[in-house]
């Protein structure tokens, strides 16, 4: 099993942040997913990983388990103006960071992936689940030629 390098970590954590949401509303002919998107504070709150990832030695496929609390505190606000704010909560990892990040979102046509745009990189997750309180999404991280699958929860807060 390959060790996922810190700098890969690093990504996937801040990925983390780069979270939203869009699923059919059987509701609505078109659904406009921008009203369960904005409007509150999203937090992390599961990630898994498919095949395990190894965290310091570890076969780990609970990766929230693993993270530190100054991570799980941390909070997505999404505006429906398209720009996105990730607040690093009541606790910092890294003192000297900024309480807050900034940077932009944007769904596909039919609002089914969500691709978050900061410093000059873009993510995009497939959205599996949109409700008002609850957010899951998948995305893909490949390293050393392995393709890891996270699957992730955010629930509105």
């Amino acid at each position: 099993m390959k060790t996922i390098s810190l700098k890969t970590l690093v990504v996937m954590l801040g990925a983390c942040a780069l979270f939203a949401t869009s699923c059919k509303d059987d509701d609505e002919a078109t659904p406009n997913k921008t009203k369960y998107l904005t409007g509150g504070n999203w937090q992390l709150t599961a990630m898994t990983s498919d095949p395990a990832i190894d965290w310091f030695g570890t076969p780990v496929t609970n990766v929230y388990a693993q993270l530190p609390a100054c991570l799980k505190d941390d909070l997505t606000i999404f505006k429906s103006n398209g720009t996105v704010n990730f607040d690093e909560g009541a606790s910092k990892c890294q003192p000297n960071d900024p309480q807050t990040k900034t940077g932009t979102w944007t769904f596909n046509t039919d609002q089914t992936v969500l691709s978050v745009t900061q410093d000059g990189e873009t993510e995009s997750w497939d959205i599996s689940e949109l409700k008002d309180n609850t957010f899951k999404a998948v995305y893909k991280v490949v390293e050393e030629g392995i393709t890891y699958t996270f699957s992730v929860t955010f629930t509105k807060k």
